[in-house]
């Protein structure tokens, strides 16, 4: 598995109910039930504007392969920023929901 964690910095001020209203419909209506894809942590400081979004993939490559440049380009209009990808072999997963520790 592999985890990744994109971090940006918005120019614009967003409100908090702006943040959760953008982050609701992405959770919705571009993650929810993606193949491959076990979790998407969206998290954001509403007095710094920086964000940071963490992502459990079934593998880096399938990770790689979803945040191409024209992804990136994408991200930058809608936010006005740079995204910052960094990508991680994800050793172990503990679940507290599930009971769990899944390996990687």
């Amino acid at each position: 598995m592999a985890t990744v964690l994109i971090k940006y910095k918005t120019e614009e001020k967003y409100t908090y109910e702006q943040v959760v209203k953008m982050m609701e419909d992405s959770a919705n209506n571009t993650f929810k039930g993606l193949p491959h894809l076990h979790s998407k942590q969206f998290c954001f400081d509403i007095e710094t504007g920086e964000g940071l979004s963490i992502y459990l993939w079934d593998s880096k490559e399938i990770a790689q392969a979803y945040f191409t440049p024209e992804w990136e380009v994408y991200f930058e209009k809608k936010f006005g920023c740079t995204a910052h990808i960094t990508y991680y072999d994800t050793i172990l997963t503990l679940d507290n929901r599930m009971n769990d520790i899944i390996y990687g």
